[in-house]
This record gives C-alpha cells, structure tokens and sequence, in this order.
C-alpha cells in the first residue's frame, strides 16, 4: 500500500506499507549480500535508520545451504532484520551472465515461501542495444509473466514488483508501464537501466524514466533498479521515483572508491576528505587509505552509504522546501552528461507541468540559464503569450526595473498612478520576458531571485508581434506622458484582479469577478487583502503567492460562470456532508475531477448535482486521485451549510 503524504512536481514524500512495517519514501534499500555483510544488518538498521532493504533470491536459490535456511527460518530471520525486505529474481545475473537457471514461476514461489515482503517476477532484461523486435518479444514475455504472477497469487502477504522494460524504446517502456499499472501489482521497477548508467548515458535515462511514468501514471512506489550512486538521485527523484537499491557503496568501495553527491573520488588521490560523515569525522585520509590497503573497505563502504542516505535526506528536506528543481539544477552541473537531462525535461514540459504546483511557499531561486526552462516558469511566459489580453487599445509602455525590487509596482506606484488615466498598457522587462505589470505581485514573478540583466529586445520584440502592438515604448520618466492619449478605462486594481483571476481560475474569471461595484481591502503597504463585489466578500489575497481564496459568493460565481468540470472536485453526498463540517476530501470519495487543477490550486468541492459544498486547496491531481484510494485529494478550507448566508 503506498499513499503520498507531501508533493513536489513528480517527487513526492510517501509511505509504502509492507507485511514488516511502514518505508518512508524515498528510500534507499541496501543490497545485503548473505555470503558476506560488508556492512552489518543490525548497524544499518540502529545507526543509518535503514527501513528496508533487498536482497538476491536468486543467490539464495543455487546455494543450497542459504535455501534451506531461508526456507527452514524465513529471510527475516536469516538476515537479522525485521524491517521490510525485497528480493529481486535473478534477472540482472542474466543480464550479466547470460542466462540463469531458474523457471519464473519456480523463483517467485521461492521468494513467497521465505516471506519476502516485496516479491520480484522473473522479467526479461532489455538491453540498450537490443533490436526492437527483441525488445517487443522481452517486453511481452515480462507483462505475460507479470499477469501469471498475479493470477497465481495464493495470498495476500507478499507484494509483487512487476518491472517495466522496453530497452531506450521509449514506446515500448509506455507499453510495458501502461500494462503494469492495469495489471495492479504492488511496486513498480525501472529495469534493463544500469547499462545507461554505466556509460553515462543519463539523457536517454531521464526518456525512459519519463516514458514509464507516462505509461504506469502516479502509480507507486516506482524503484529505479540499479541506482546507486547519489549524484543521480534529485534526479530521478523529481523525475518521479521513490525506491533506490545500492550495492554500489561495496562494489566501489572494493575498488578503493569514494562516492560524494558530485561524483567519484579514488582514495589513492585523496587529502582532504571534504565530508562530514561519521566515518570522515573520525578518520582522516591516510588512515582510510591504510585500511584499504590492507583489504579492510569497511570504512569505505560505510562512507559511501552515509553519502548516500546523507543526499536523500537532503532530497526529503527540498521536496518539503519546494526547492527540489533547484537542488537537481546545482546537482547535475557535477558532469556534462547529467547537465544534458535539463534539455529532456524542457522537451517534456506538457507532461512534467500537470504535476507542477502553480506556486510554492518559497522564492523560485536561478542557478543557471536553465532555471527559466522549469515548468512553473514556463507556465506563465506562455501564458502571458497566448492567453494574457492586454485590457487597454492604446500604446504598451514597458519599464526596465532593478530586479531585486520586487513586487516591481510597489516601487513604480507614483508612475502607475500618473499613467492610470492614459489609453496605455504597462510591461515590465524581467527575466523570464515581458510580465503585464499588474500580474507583477503572483508567483513566480514576485516570489523568485534573478540576478540583475538588461532588458532583452527580442522578448519584447516577440510580445510586441504576439500581440500585435502598434506601439512600444520604453518609460522615460513624465516626458512619456506627452505622446499617450488621456482615457479612460479599468483602473489598476480591477487590472490585476482581472488578470490574476484570469491566470488562476480560466479565462473569463476576472470578468465575472469584477461584474459590479468593488471595493478593496489593502494594507498598510498599499497591498490589496480582501476584495468585495456589491458590498459582498469574494476574494482574499494569499501574502505568500499574490494568488486568490475564494469566499462562498465568489465561489458561486465561478460555478455559475464556468461549467462542470471546471474548478471543480465532484463528491459523493457522504463525503459532502463532511466536507460542509470542514473535514478534508478523501480520495475514495471524489466521483469527478477536472484535469486542469494544480496540486495548491483554489479548487471549488460540489455535490454529483453540481451544489456548492466547501472551498478547497488540491493536495492530487485528477490522475492521482484516479488511482489512489487512500489519503487525501483536498484540504478543506471552508465548508458552507445548504441554509448558510450568501454573504460569507
């Protein structure tokens, strides 16, 4: 059972619940070795925390005395450990190897009788250079598995892994994630990768993990097989995955290798430890290079595991942040071949921006001239581009302000005010393009650090043919005022509520919004709070993201304006009847979702009759909430009773 618990994007914060207890993801599963414990059991599970690990059955199976105690035992006691273990088939030995000696079925019902938490089936491992016929015949062999593994499923202890595999086929690894998630195993691997990442082949990486995902969906926890170094782990993390096994931390410490979230350092060429891991903090160098010396690579191996469980911590705290895209932009900067992942992401953005919240709690920081291709800045450019309507026929008057000014009218509000009776739109030079002034306050124009630039003609240059301006002309202080003509129109407060609800809710929503008499709420900054229409409460402004939460006539006339699914997220009468008592909506209980909601997104909860039930902020998407019966789909913010006053 998994149930995601926190978002960012496609990374998220879960828990996988096993026979043995609970994993909180994303995790690391040590590869445990029963021939020989380079690190012990019990000092992964006291001192690095370690909830779950995997092991070969397969090794097991061909030694004939690790198979009769396991199956005499169980694995749990064999290994010492009574936290969840997973146990994978044999299919990377053939992968090695050439072959195995085993039958699927013989394999799994081995795993089932030592009581693998986590069972594998015996996939067919595609090769990156595998023609596509002997990709297709391996893909189809694996889902025919996967489907015999779940029909002869005798109980319901142990889950199973069905891998998805399809070599760099990108439509076979959509095929074979599509085929996974209908079958409904427990736990889904990325397999036949380690190759990629061996030859440092992480574009093609970045394409298959993406094409799982699209196939699978939100399904999870998703494994990434063979993924064990930390330099790829933000990565694929944001990417979507939850589950990382490692047997990398032995084979590199046998080679006298030290793993840092950067890459690769061998100890031979080591001074300065540049680490503070405990094995770090209580040897120096020398001394690790001793023992490796004398075949003792227990202090590299551990070094190389608290690397590892050290940067997957630091992953946790960034989803939880809001800062993950951020830690993955300074991560693959470690090597050129990573850095080239950021060019499949920003040819993925309409798959990677339906999972993107529409704000976070935190500034959006620039690390480099990528940053202004993540989905959340995409978003509003194109936006701007194609759907923003500039509310006045006159002149478009564009400013070029300092950047770490922001929001950027508070600082121009005696120039907006001078301007506020020309026919005239205003535009601000930033650095994701031209931004209409009065959205200058939501996310991520205001809520994101750049460093200083000057403005860039061909942005404006390409808005100015976009939306066939006539006229731009760069502020020159009052002297500008001279060649705009005096008239009158909306003035700047309704032009940002039109175009803040505009972006939020769906075009038309400012205008259905601002049909009446309104009056403002600000505070002592000149900053709108609370806006009212004909003397009744519609809006409030979140301080954080310059966005709208919908009061209950607000609420009523964004249901009236735009129809089902809109806005919406669609209850059982049950559910209802709790969600009008502010009690949050569950997953189980949403019948219909719109698609167009965000995770954070203002999201209005109705009955199957379309009546008004609460104000909600979405915490899954439609996608999600189709697959998930557990956890929650929204937040109740308010509930309203069926006799309740309009004016609230």
């Amino acid at each position: 059972m998994f149930e995601i618990k926190r978002k960012d994007g496609l990374a998220r914060l879960g828990e996988f619940t096993t026979p043995h207890g609970t994993v909180e993801t994303p995790a690391i599963m040590p590869v445990i070795n029963p021939n020989r414990e380079l690190v012990p059991v019990k000092k992964l599970e006291k001192e690095f925390g370690t909830q779950v690990l995997i092991t070969n059955s397969y090794i097991l199976y061909k030694d004939q005395e690790l198979k009769d105690k396991s199956l005499d035992r169980g694995i749990h006691d064999l290994l010492g450990f009574q936290g969840s273990i997973m146990t994978d088939s044999g299919t990377f030995q053939a992968h090695v190897y050439g072959d195995i000696d085993v039958e699927a079925e013989e394999i799994l019902e081995f795993q089932r009788n030592i009581g693998s938490d986590v069972i594998t089936i015996l996939d067919e491992f595609t090769e990156p250079d595998d023609s596509r016929e002997t990709a297709e015949e391996k893909v189809q062999k694996t889902i025919e598995r996967a489907e015999h593994a779940l029909r002869s499923k005798e109980d319901q202890i142990s889950l199973t892994a069905l891998p998805i595999q399809g070599s760099i086929y990108l439509d076979l690894r959509k095929r074979c994630g599509k085929s996974m998630g209908e079958i409904k195993g427990d736990l889904y691997p990325i397999g036949g990768v380690v190759p990629l990442m061996e030859d440092y082949r992480f574009h093609e990486l970045a394409e298959v993990i993406i094409a799982s995902k699209k196939g699978l969906g939100p399904r999870g926890p998703v494994h990434l097989f063979g993924a064990g170094h930390p330099m790829l782990y933000s990565l694929a993390v944001l990417l979507g995955c939850d589950l990382f096994d490692s047997s990398s931390y032995a084979k590199y410490a046998k080679r006298g290798d030290m793993m840092y979230p950067e890459g690769t350092k061998n100890i031979e060429d080591i001074d300065h430890l540049g680490c503070e891991c405990p094995v770090c903090s209580s040897y120096d160098a020398e001394e690790i290079r001793e023992s490796y010396k004398k075949n003792d690579i227990e202090l590299l191996a551990e070094h190389n595991l608290w690397t590892c469980f050290r940067e997957m911590n630091k992953i946790k705290q960034s989803i939880k942040e809001g800062s993950l895209w951020e830690m993955v932009e300074r991560r693959v900067r470690s090597h050129p071949k990573l850095l080239e992942t950021l060019k499949v992401l920003n040819q993925e953005y309409r798959f990677l921006e339906r999972f993107e919240p529409r704000s976070r709690r935190r500034a959006s920081l620039y690390t480099g001239q990528e940053s202004i291709y993540r989905p959340t800045f995409k978003r509003i450019k194109r936006w701007i581009l194609n759907d923003y309507i500039p509310p006045k026929k006159g002149p478009t008057v564009y400013f070029e302000p300092d950047q770490s000014k922001k929001p950027y009218s508070r600082f121009f509000r005696e120039e907006i005010d001078m301007i506020e009776d020309y026919d005239a739109n205003l535009l601000v030079s930033t650095q994701i393009g031209p931004v209409p002034f009065e959205m200058d306050e939501i996310y991520p124009i205001a809520q994101s650090v750049f460093p200083s630039h000057p403005a860039n003609i061909f942005s404006l240059r390409h808005y100015k043919r976009k939306k066939k301006i006539d006229e731009l002309i760069r502020w020159e202080g009052k002297s500008t005022l001279d060649i705009l003509s005096k008239s009158k129109g909306p003035n700047f407060d309704e032009m940002k509520i039109k175009a803040t609800a505009d972006y939020q809710f769906g075009e038309g929503a400012g205008s259905a919004l601002t049909d009446g008499t309104l009056k403002y709420v600000k505070n002592n900054k000149g900053r709108i709070k609370n806006v009212k229409l004909d003397q009744n409460h519609i809006l409030s402004v979140r301080h954080y993201d310059g966005f709208f939460t919908l009061k209950k006539t607000g609420a009523e006339i964004l249901l009236n304006h735009f129809s089902p699914p809109d806005l919406r997220i669609e209850v059982t009468e049950e559910s209802a009847e709790f969600n009008r008592d502010g009690k949050s909506v569950f997953s189980k209980f949403v019948t219909h979702m719109s698609s167009d909601l965000r995770h954070g997104d203002e999201a209005i909860v109705v009955t199957e009759n379309d009546e008004l039930v609460a104000t909600a902020r979405v915490l899954l998407i439609k996608d999600e909430v189709k697959v998930f019966d557990r956890g929650l789909a929204a937040g109740v913010r308010v509930g309203f009773n069926l006799n309740e006053n309009t004016s609230t």
